[in-house]
Parts: C-alpha cells; sequence; structure tokens
C-alpha cells in the first residue's frame, strides 16, 4: 500500500508543523510556497535589490513547541537562530514605538510592571507623555484579571474596547499602540476581542519576559 501523498499550502510555521506532523505518521508531503525558496536560506529581495521579509519566520519567547522540534533535529540553537532584537510598532505617520529586549537590556530588573513600564518610557517617539500616563489604568487590570476564576470570568465577558474605556486608557494610545498591537498578534480589533484574552497576550508578549 503506497503512502498517502499530501499537499501543505504555505510554507510558514504552520505549514512546516503540519508538514512535520503529516511525516511522522507515514504520508509523503510537498509543501507549495509562492517564494522559490520559503526555507529563508536564499535571500528574498526586492526589485531594486533590497532585503526583504515577505513574512514571518522568527518568534518571540517562549515557543515551547519551536524548541521541542531544534531538540529534537539536534540542532544547535546558537547556529539556528539569530539573537533577539527590537520589535518597532509603526503607524501611518511613522515610527511609533520600539519594544525593548528584556532579556540583553542593561537597565535593572525591576518588579513587573514596573520594570517594563521604566525600560520603555523613553522608547515612544510620538505619543505624548498624557497618553502613556494613562496606560496606568490598564496595567492595574492586568494584575488583577487572574486573581480567580470569577475574576477572569467578568473579565471574558467584556471587550477589550469596553475595557479600555473603563481603564480610561487615553483613544490615541488605543489607535496608536494597543489596536495595532492586537491586530498582529491575535488578527482582530479591540471591539471584537475578550477583555481577558487580550490582556493575556499582552502579558505573554510583554509582562512575562521579564524574569524577576
Amino acid at each position: 500500500m503506497s503512502k498517502p501523498h499530501v499537499v501543505v499550502v504555505g510554507a510558514g510555521w504552520g505549514g512546516w508543523g503540519a508538514a512535520k506532523a503529516l511525516c511522522e505518521n507515514g504520508c509523503k508531503v510537498t509543501i507549495i510556497d509562492s517564494l522559490p525558496d520559503p526555507t529563508g536560506s536564499t535571500p528574498y529581495t526586492t526589485p531594486s535589490g533590497k532585503p526583504f521579509e515577505a513574512g514571518t519566520k522568527g518568534f518571540w519567547k517562549d515557543y515551547p513547541n519551536i524548541e521541542a522540534l531544534v531538540h529534537g533535529l539536534n540542532l544547535n540553537e546558537d547556529e539556528v537562530f539569530t539573537p533577539f532584537t527590537n520589535s518597532s510598532f509603526y503607524s501611518p505617520y511613522g515610527l511609533e514605538a520600539t519594544a525593548p529586549v528584556f532579556s540583553s537590556s542593561s537597565f535593572p530588573q525591576l518588579p513587573s510592571p514596573l520594570g517594563q513600564v521604566f525600560a520603555s518610557a523613553k522608547l515612544f517617539e510620538r505619543l505624548p507623555l498624557a497618553d502613556r500616563a494613562s496606560m496606568a489604568g490598564l496595567l492595574y487590570m492586568m494584575l488583577d484579571y487572574n486573581r480567580d476564576e470569577d475574576t477572569f470570568k467578568a473579565y471574558d465577558r467584556m471587550s477589550a474596547h469596553e475595557l479600555f474605556i473603563r481603564a480610561k486608557v487615553s483613544p490615541r494610545l488605543v489607535e496608536d499602540f494597543l489596536k495595532p498591537t492586537l491586530l498582529v498578534g491575535l488578527f482582530k480589533p479591540p471591539e471584537e476581542l475578550s477583555a481577558a484574552v487580550m490582556m493575556e497576550l499582552l502579558y505573554y508578549y510583554a509582562l512575562a519576559h521579564q524574569t524577576s
């Protein structure tokens, strides 16, 4: 009996993960992607010759599935991955903010969320101080939402948009920073997201990355 032959469309993290699972279950797999070399080993350039990344080939800390895959293939992480780099947030008006790499930062390790607040205070390019300060109410709720099961359910019943209003987060901070972050991380605007899910993303994206 011949092996099933499965075609996987798209060579992103999901496509490669599906191909691996299929191969482990006895299938022959062909991956199809729009790029001539989706492995990333051949640089992809614009018509003018500039390097260009057509998709996300990186990830944040910590991805146990990716780390397990690397270990399972007996690969040396130092040879496979580049160092972590800053994330930059752009709006139609230009650079809005830069996220620090806490693991390689010289900034003192302060308890969360104070460490993140002080480490990133000077990395907002355009947002006025008053708008940044309006994050205080949201930070309090991020410390409160996982206090117990009933509290979590209460936050889960409201939308992220409603929570931003209750926390008195400034509209500009929402539009120029928080909303773009949610669109990238969860692919939905605040109006369509549970407040609890939104805070779990922000916790994972920022607060969980500081070891203190």
